[in-house]
């Protein structure tokens, strides 16, 4: 089994749907390939990130109201369907079930399509990073916050003075060396750099589109998820209303994941009021 054989199948081996033998092939595969490892531990974070973004999501929950609608509708609808006697009941359940299916299908697209968004966003990120903050790289040059938030919105804005330049974190201090707006890949990024561990490390906030807006809404706080290691730089993320928030670096993720805690919250608060 090569590399992309192990990639293909990675999200049913997660997801425990391959057949014994195969899981062997692949465990034996990700024994001698480091970037299939990591790829693998990414989805995995991923998926684990979007589990728990999921468990919190109240706004998902179904209402009261709706269920006994549901309940009232399905029961009026099987006593006027012409059958024998003892089968009734059976076409009820099966008429709830269909209906539970189908909301179930649409969650897993929608979680699906919240994963294959955050990780386009999440490799962006690390472009960014990379090819501004380690090496300046880029087609355009930075324009500055103030500048951003008065042509492309007032997220820019708050990036202007959060989070203060001195962080402290779990695992030691943060200073901020610059912060501006850039664009890689055709993306636009708030760009906060900080000397952090030793390194480089590099917040970036950009507009959370399409699926990324409809997947997980009602979230009342922000789930700081890791995925794993992306391009040979530890990364992790959250959501924050319309805005997707990144760090990246090459630090250990159990840093990275202590830095970005440390800012969640002010920042989730902030960004989801603009």
């Amino acid at each position: 089994m090569d590399c992309r054989d192990v990639r293909e199948l990675a999200d049913s081996f997660l997801a425990e749907e391959l057949l014994t033998e195969t899981n062997h092939e692949i465990l034996r595969h990700l024994e001698t390939c480091p970037g299939c490892g990591t790829d693998l531990a990414a989805r995995r974070a991923l998926r684990e990130g979007v589990r728990r973004a999921f468990q919190h999501a109240s706004d998902l929950d179904s209402r009261p109201e709706f269920l006994t609608q549901l309940r009232a509708s399905l029961q009026n609808a099987a006593h006027h369907v012409p059958a024998r006697r003892g089968i009734r009941f059976q076409g009820w359940w099966a008429l709830a079930a269909t209906v539970l299916l189908a909301a179930g299908l649409g969650l897993a697209y929608r979680g699906r399509d919240w994963m294959m968004a955050t990780g386009a966003l999440a490799r962006a990120a690390v472009g960014d990073h990379r090819n501004c903050a380690l090496q300046f790289r880029l087609a355009e040059k930075p324009i500055s916050l103030e500048d951003a938030a008065q042509r492309y919105g007032a997220a820019y804005r708050v990036l202007e003075t959060l989070p203060p330049n001195d962080v402290m974190t779990a695992v030691g201090p943060a200073h901020v060396l610059e912060r501006h707006a850039c664009v890689y890949g055709g993306r636009r990024f708030g760009h906060i750099v900080f000397e952090y561990r030793g390194e480089r490390v590099s917040l970036l906030v950009t507009a959370a589109e399409g699926g990324l807006l409809l997947a997980l809404p009602g979230e009342a706080l922000p789930h700081v998820t890791s995925a794993s290691r992306i391009d040979d730089m530890s990364v992790a993320s959250f959501r924050a209303s319309g805005q997707m928030v990144f760090f990246a670096g090459d630090v250990a993720q159990a840093d990275l994941i202590a830095l970005a805690e440390a800012l969640a919250e002010p920042l989730y608060r902030e960004l989801a009021g603009v």
